[in-house]
């Protein structure tokens, strides 16, 4: 299986410490999305209406940011926020609305 094409895609080059966001559209869809990253980078991605944080060194905390996730399934209005602490980090969010 291989989806269509996408005509809802966010492109960014993340900056270190520097979050970025972006709310899906619409009332009571729901969306699959999917998260491309430039080969080898961190980024940490909320998507609990937090800011995404990048952890501490050292030890195991809890949080909501996740590592380079793949594929989420996410409903209209929610917050995606992400960041690095990288450098920088090219970005990409490809969205397929999938019902209600």
């Amino acid at each position: 299986y291989a989806p269509r094409p996408s005509d809802i895609i966010y492109n960014a080059n993340l900056a270190v410490g520097v979050a970025s966001s972006i709310t899906l559209p619409g009332t009571d869809e729901l969306y699959c999305v999917s998260f491309r990253y430039q080969p080898g980078s961190a980024v940490f991605v909320d998507t609990t209406g937090a800011t995404a944080v990048s952890p501490g060194t050292g030890v195991l905390t809890a949080g909501t940011s996740e590592l380079n996730p793949a594929t989420l399934t996410l409903k209209a209005g929610d917050d995606i926020s992400m960041i690095t602490d990288y450098d920088t980090a090219y970005v990409s969010v490809v969205i397929w609305r999938i019902g209600q």
